[in-house]
């Protein structure tokens, strides 16, 4: 017995160890950035790489500030594009709480927990084309539920886990390797995700041929016939009524993406207006939010979706050549979201072409707003890039036919 008992305490000795080891650890590395101590060790700061939990990762950033000026929210769009250490912004403490693959649900999420911690003078929230008319919800779909953002759960569970976890003590580990080979984070320290150094980025044309087929084949409507999902005006109408109250500026922006992905030689007789529907419920939404009485200033709504000459930008002439302005057809790089910035802001653009990129909108400035959209996919469709899109579509009748 007394062997037994000699075993046992020998056991649980260890378990506690490992335990305490586990904790000093993750909250030394504190690679979430979500279980600051007074031993949290700055130097790893470039290196905490918050890719297998974005939204626990962004989080982390939250509590890690004591104050937050300025926010960027939005999806990967946001994540990728959007600078928060533009020299512009000075002094101010701004945050990258973009989230890959994370819409307005989401969005509403990450601005609640960050509106009850803080008191950020300018919010900027991107709106995805398409997403105000997919009932698809994210949330299950990413962390958003494992991560502080979420309201559901055990908190002190899921506090317990970050200090004492398993996968905590992974990325701890993983972090301390990054360190060591000098290798940073695909994410800066203020939420902007880059390129992972040492990965292979691939052909950005193969990319762009498996993104239009893939496109081609799921495409939902885009058209002024598409059908709103009420609950997302909804969570998007808390999170500007709560933005408002709170006294925060607030900028709603309709995301741009690439001329190419929804291009069809067949609409040169009648070009559409993509996304018309959603265009006017983001104007009508805006325009019953502001009329209310609020301690903020009026929202205000941006709209970067048309075709201009940075969305209408040539592909790249072969695989080992690259767009200036566009990452993927989706996402924009980095000087048009600078641009982007700079123009929601009243900035000089430092872009050059894109001292006209984006405009504010409004019932008044709909009319001629769609006027513009109309003729410059017109213009497209005729101009000199027309043989992308004839090159477009071979590619998916190839991938289509027999």
């Amino acid at each position: 017995m007394p062997s037994v008992r000699r075993h046992t305490w020998v056991l649980l000795g260890g378990i506690v160890a490992f335990m305490l080891a586990t904790a000093f650890i993750n909250s030394w590395v504190n690679p979430l950035r979500v279980i600051p101590s007074p031993w949290s060790d700055p130097s790893f700061e470039p290196y905490r790489d918050i890719s297998s939990q974005i939204r626990t990762g962004k989080a982390g950033l939250v509590r890690s500030h004591d104050q937050v000026d300025v926010a960027f929210l939005g999806s990967s769009r946001v994540e990728n594009g959007f600078d928060p250490e533009m020299q512009e912004w000075n002094n101010l403490e701004v945050l990258n709480l973009g989230c890959s693959g994370g819409y307005i649900y989401e969005t509403r999420g990450i601005a609640d927990y960050l509106l009850e911690r803080n008191s950020p003078s300018i919010l900027f929230c991107g709106i995805d084309p398409g997403d105000l008319s997919r009932p698809m919800d994210s949330r299950d779909k990413s962390d958003f539920y494992a991560s502080p953002f979420a309201r559901n759960g055990d908190t002190i569970d899921r506090e317990l886990r970050y200090l004492l976890g398993v996968s905590s003590l992974e990325n701890s580990l993983e972090t301390i390797n990054r360190r060591a080979k000098d290798r940073r984070s695909p994410y800066t320290p203020r939420g902007l995700r880059g390129v992972d150094e040492g990965i292979d980025q691939g052909s950005q044309l193969g990319f762009i041929r498996r993104q239009l087929i893939g496109n081609a084949f799921s495409q939902e409507g885009t058209t002024a016939n598409t059908k709103i999902v009420p609950d997302k005006i909804e969570a998007l109408r808390d999170l500007m009524i709560k933005a408002r109250t709170s006294g925060a500026r607030l900028i709603i922006f309709f995301h741009p993406q690439h001329a190419i992905m929804l291009a069809s030689l067949e609409d040169q007789d009648d070009p559409p207006v993509f996304f018309a529907n959603e265009r006017a419920v983001l104007i009508d939404l805006v325009d019953q939010v502001n009329r209310e009485e609020s301690a903020g200033p009026p929202v205000e709504l941006w709209d970067f979706f048309d075709f201009h000459p940075i969305n209408c930008e040539a592909l790249p002439l072969g695989d080992t050549s690259r767009m200036t302005f566009w990452d993927d057809l989706g996402h924009f790089s980095v000087p048009v979201g600078n641009a982007m910035q700079a123009r929601m802001m009243g900035w000089p653009v430092e872009l050059e072409g894109a001292e006209d990129y984006g405009t504010p909108l409004s019932k008044e400035t709909l009319p001629q707003r769609e006027a513009e959209v109309r003729e410059g996919y017109r213009a497209y469709l005729e101009g000199p890039r027309r043989g992308d899109v004839l090159w477009k579509e071979e590619l998916i009748n190839r991938k289509s036919g027999p």
